[in-house]
C-alpha cells in the first residue's frame, strides 16, 4: 500500500523519539550489553567537540534515560563524558543516538543516552534577547563561526595571514568565560569580522541593534559628523549644542579615541577608513556609542564654540524619537541614473547603483547607458563628470559596461575568480576574457566623483578606470578595495545559541589592474576634496563644484 502523503521532519522525528523510549524499555538483558563506565560523583564533565563543560552533567539514576542534547549545530564530531574516575567517547553522526550506562558508586544504574535530535526552536526575525547564555553555549557558537568562516569565506586570509587570525580567534574564544547576553557577545562576532577586513562579510546586528536601542534605551542625543580628525554637531535640540559645534570629548574620553574604538567594530575592506566614517556619519554613532561604552543616563561633553571657546556641559540621554531632527546632510536629490548638462561643454552622469533591484522607476542600465552616450556624442561634449558617489555596487557586468564606454582599446576585468573549493573558468564568467569597447565610446576628458560609499562593484570599476588612467578621481578614498573583492554569491548562517546570523560570501575576486602602493586600500582620488562643516549645513556640493572647474580648465 502506498502513503498518501511524503512523511515530514516532525514526523521522522516523532518515530525517532518513539524508538529511543523503546529502547530502553528492553529486557534488562539487552540493556547489560551497553557500553559502562564508573563514577563515586554524581557530577560528570562533558566534551562536545571543541567545547569543554566542566560539572555540566549531573547523574540521576531515577531518569530512563537521562539525555544529553548535543550542542548545536550537530555535525560529525567527539563528545567525551568525564567521571571522576572513568570516561567515554562517542565519536557522533547527526541523526543518531547513543547509550551507555554510568554505574554510580558500583549500586545505581543511570542509563545515559546522548541524541542528536532536539526540537526546532522558531525565533523572532530581528529580535534582541536579554537572557543571559552560558559560556560553554557562546563558546560552541564562536567555535561555530570560526568554522564556517575558515570553510566558506574565500578571501578570509586576503589582508591578514592565517597564523595572526588564528590568534585573534583564540584569543576571542579564551575570553568567552562568563554568562552573556547576546549582545554583549556579539561584540566578539564584530569584533572579528571588523579584524578580517571584508567589506561584505556582515551580520544582523546593525538592524538588532537599531530596533533594540531605538525603541528601549536612551541614547547620547546629539547627531555627531566626522570630517578628517574632527568630530561636530550635525544636528541636536540641545542649547548649549548647536550646529556646527565641536565636539572635543566625551566622558572625558577623546573623541579621536572614541571613533577608533568604534572603527574596531564596523567592517570594510583592509585599512579603509572612509566607509567607517561614512557608517557614523549616516546615523550609526549614537546607537555604537551606546553598544560600546554601556548604557548611561548623562554625559559629559567637552566642546569648542563657532567662536572658539572652550566649555564644558552635562546632558541627559534621551530615547532616539525625542531627539531626531533634520541633520542637514542630504545634497540635491536625483533620479538613480541620471544625465544632466551642466554648461555647454560638460555633461554629468550620475550612477548611485549598478543594481537593477535598487534601480527606481523601471530605468533600464543597458538602455541608459546606450541612450546617454549617445546624447553625450551627439553633442560633441568633451568633458565628462561620473558621479558614483553613495554607489554601493551591483551587477559586475555594469561595472564592465559602463568602462566600456569611456575606452577604445579592449580591456581586462577580472583577473580571477575563485571559492575555497574551485576557481572559476572564463566559460563559466565572461568577464575573465578580453572585453570589448562601445563603438561610440567617449574619448574625451574624464572626471570621477567618489567617496567611502562606493564599494563592491563600483570599486571594481574604478580600480579598472584608475589603473588604465582614464581620469581623474574626486572626493575620497573608495569604501571598496583596489585589488578587488569577495563577494558574489553568499551564506547565511544562525549562529544556533545567540540567534546571530552572518553573512558570508563566497567569490574572491581579483581585479586586472597594475600594481598599486597598498595592497590594502581603495581608490585613492588624486583630488582629496571634503567639505567643511559650513558647506555641510548650507548643502554645497564641494566635490562636483570642484570637478566643474577642473573640467572648464580652472
Amino acid at each position: 500500500m502506498k502513503l498518501l502523503t511524503k512523511p515530514t521532519l516532525w514526523d521522522w522525528k516523532y518515530i525517532a523519539f518513539i524508538l529511543m523510549i523503546i529502547s530502553f524499555i528492553q529486557p534488562l538483558a539487552a540493556q547489560q550489553k551497553l557500553p559502562t563506565i564508573k563514577a563515586t560523583s554524581r557530577i560528570v564533565d562533558v566534551k562536545d567537540g571543541e567545547v569543554y563543560q566542566k560539572g555540566r552533567w549531573n547523574l540521576s539514576p531515577e531518569n530512563k534515560p537521562d539525555i544529553y542534547f548535543a550542542l548545536e549545530p550537530v555535525h560529525e564530531k567527539k563528545i567525551t563524558f568525564y567521571t571522576n574516575i572513568d570516561s567515554i567517547s562517542f565519536n557522533i553522526i547527526p541523526g543518531r543516538n547513543y547509550d551507555f550506562i554510568i554505574l554510580l558508586n558500583s549500586k545505581d544504574t543511570c542509563y545515559t543516552q546522548i541524541s542528536t535530535i532536539r526540537p526546532v526552536k522558531k525565533t523572532e526575525l530581528n529580535t534582541v534577547s536579554l537572557n543571559y547564555i552560558e559560556p560553554e553555549l557562546l563558546k560552541q557558537d564562536f567555535t561555530f563561526f570560526r568554522e564556517e568562516l575558515e570553510r566558506k569565506h574565500a578571501g578570509l586570509y586576503r589582508y591578514k595571514s592565517k597564523a595572526l587570525l588564528d590568534k585573534l580567534f583564540d584569543s576571542c574564544f579564551a575570553a568567552l568565560n562568563r554568562p552573556m547576553p547576546q549582545l554583549e557577545f556579539a561584540k566578539s562576532i564584530m569584533f572579528v569580522i571588523s579584524s578580517i577586513e571584508d567589506g561584505h562579510t556582515a551580520s544582523n546586528l546593525p538592524r538588532l541593534l537599531m530596533n533594540y536601542y531605538g525603541e528601549n534605551e536612551k541614547m547620547f542625543p546629539v547627531h555627531v559628523f566626522f570630517i578628517n580628525k574632527k568630530a561636530y554637531v550635525l544636528c541636536s535640540r540641545i542649547k548649549e549644542l548647536p550646529a556646527e559645534t565641536e565636539i572635543l570629548s566625551i566622558d572625558n574620553k577623546p573623541i579621536s579615541q572614541i571613533k577608533k574604538e568604534l572603527f574596531q567594530y564596523l567592517p570594510s575592506d583592509g585599512k579603509i577608513e572612509t566607509k567607517k566614517n561614512q557608517t557614523l556619519n549616516n546615523g550609526a554613532f549614537t546607537f555604537l556609542y551606546n553598544w560600546i561604552f554601556g548604557n548611561k543616563n548623562s554625559f559629559i561633553v567637552k566642546y569648542k564654540t563657532k567662536q572658539g571657546e572652550i566649555k564644558t556641559t552635562n546632558i541627559h540621554a534621551e530615547y532616539v524619537k525625542d531627539f531626531e531632527c533634520d541633520n542637514g546632510n542630504d545634497l540635491n536629490i536625483k533620479k538613480d541614473l541620471q544625465l544632466d548638462f551642466p554648461n555647454e561643454n560638460t555633461a554629468l552622469l550620475t550612477i548611485k547603483t549598478f543594481d537593477d533591484n535598487r534601480l527606481a522607476g523601471k530605468q533600464d542600465f543597458r538602455d541608459f547607458l546606450a541612450t546617454s552616450f549617445k546624447e553625450i556624442i551627439s553633442k560633441r561634449i568633451s568633458n565628462l563628470i561620473i558621479d558614483l558617489r553613495g554607489n554601493a555596487g551591483g551587477a559586475d557586468k555594469y561595472g564592465a559596461l559602463l568602462y566600456s564606454y569611456l575606452t577604445y582599446k579592449p580591456f581586462k576585468y577580472f583577473y580571477s575568480i575563485e571559492s575555497t573549493t574551485s576557481k572559476i573558468s572564463l566559460k563559466e564568467d565572461s568577464l575573465l576574457g578580453i572585453q570589448q569597447p562601445q563603438n561610440n565610446s567617449f574619448n574625451g576628458k574624464v572626471l570621477f566623483l567618489i567617496n567611502g560609499l562606493c564599494f563592491s562593484t563600483t570599486a571594481d570599476f574604478c580600480s579598472i578606470a584608475k589603473s588604465n588612467n582614464r581620469g581623474k578621481f574626486i572626493g575620497e578614498e573608495t569604501g571598496g578595495g583596489y585589488y578587488g573583492n569577495t563577494s558574489g554569491q553568499t551564506t547565511t548562517t544562525e549562529l544556533p545559541n545567540s540567534k546571530i546570523s552572518i553573512k558570508i560570501p563566497k567569490f574572491k575576486y581579483l581585479n586586472d589592474v597594475v600594481k598599486a602602493k597598498d595592497n590594502d586600500r581603495g581608490i585613492i582620488p588624486n583630488y582629496t576634496i571634503l567639505p567643511t562643516i559650513d558647506e555641510v549645513m548650507l548643502h554645497k556640493d564641494v566635490q562636483l563644484n570642484f570637478a566643474l572647474k577642473l573640467a572648464k580648465g580652472k
